[in-house]
């Protein structure tokens, strides 16, 4: 049994030891923060349509830098200290969940940063800026291997032994904007099994990028079951598909889409995984079975009642490393 002088004595260090961080924290002349609130980031909504598509964007976290000093990573919408006072410089990056994942979360490579020149600082009291984003040009940074809005063409190709076909939809069932009137629609009745379908266009980015890419996928999707995303790829003479993926439903109860998400998925670890391969796609399934589910007899069946898959906004983006 600890006795009380102990525990007094324990209890002593741990508050001079939490003190000397404090110090630690606030050193300096300044001792009364001045605080900055974020309450969402977004990407403009003049962004031109026909270059880089839809303005959605899922920016879950702020990259905060004052005078070229990384003060912080928040989650938003953020309040945070900042032992600054006066014009600063406050540099904002868009982070995102990567593959949806909250335990993943990085930096979005293809938005520019939103540069405050000199916001003005003011001790115990809150600065509240908005941040905007612009996707970096065409060839400054981004690069568009495909895009796919079903505005006029549906680019995703059923796979041998689907049970449907993706097609295009409008109205109520389309996810909509000034630019936009069609979506992308998968249908399963309760007798199906699944779908699976790929990009009709084949990437190979190593002609030009032997050293690697960072490659990722935008999409908006609804659905009201779970579906996988993936890459086929071709290697050896044999086509290979890796599902990488689990993309989780968004509204289990409704027939028509009411809730629209929107997931950035991590392609380019596998493009530069298998290099070698003549080729890349990007493959869809409803078919959640992995090998691993095979070889354990936990193979997965369809829900007796019928699913729906939406999608739109779809972009694969990249850059050499």
């Amino acid at each position: 049994m600890i006795r009380k002088s102990t525990l007094f004595v324990l209890l002593g260090i741990v508050f001079y030891a939490l003190g000397l961080s404090s110090c630690r924290k606030f050193s300096g002349t300044q001792t009364v923060p001045s605080y900055i609130h974020i309450d969402s980031i977004t990407v403009d909504p003049n962004t031109d349509y026909y270059t880089y598509g839809a303005s959605t964007s899922k920016v879950t976290d702020a990259w905060v830098y004052v005078d070229d000093q990384l003060i912080g990573t928040y989650e938003l919408p953020a309040t945070f200290p900042v032992l600054k006072k006066g014009p600063h410089e406050v540099i904002v990056i868009g982070g995102i969940k990567v593959d949806g994942r909250s335990d993943a979360r990085d930096k979005y490579p293809f938005y520019q940063r939103r540069v405050y020149g000199t916001l003005n600082l003011t001790e115990d009291s809150i600065v509240t800026i908005q941040p905007v984003l612009n996707y970096l040009p065409i060839g400054e940074g981004t690069n568009m291997a495909w895009m796919e809005d079903f505005e006029t063409t549906n680019t995703l190709l059923p796979e041998d032994g689907s049970d449907a076909n993706l097609v295009r939809v409008a109205g109520s069932e389309a996810w909509q904007s000034s630019n936009s009137f069609f979506s992308g629609k998968v249908e399963l009745p309760p007798d199906s099994l699944d779908f699976a379908f790929a990009t009709a266009d084949e990437f190979d980015f190593y002609d030009d990028f032997d050293a690697g890419v960072y490659c990722l996928l935008e999409m908006d999707y609804c659905c009201n079951d779970t579906f996988c995303v993936g890459v086929q790829y071709y290697e050896s003479y044999q086509l290979k598909t890796l599902k990488l993926v689990k993309v989780t439903p968004t509204d289990k109860t409704h027939v028509r889409p009411q809730k629209w998400n929107k997931i950035y998925i991590n392609i380019g670890p596998w493009m530069n995984k298998f290099n070698s391969a003549s080729y890349f796609k990007i493959y869809f399934t409803s078919d959640l079975t992995t090998q691993e589910d095979v070889d354990y007899g936990q193979v997965y069946h369809p829900i007796n009642e019928r699913r729906y898959y939406y999608f739109d906004n779809l972009k694969l983006l990249y850059r050499n490393l």
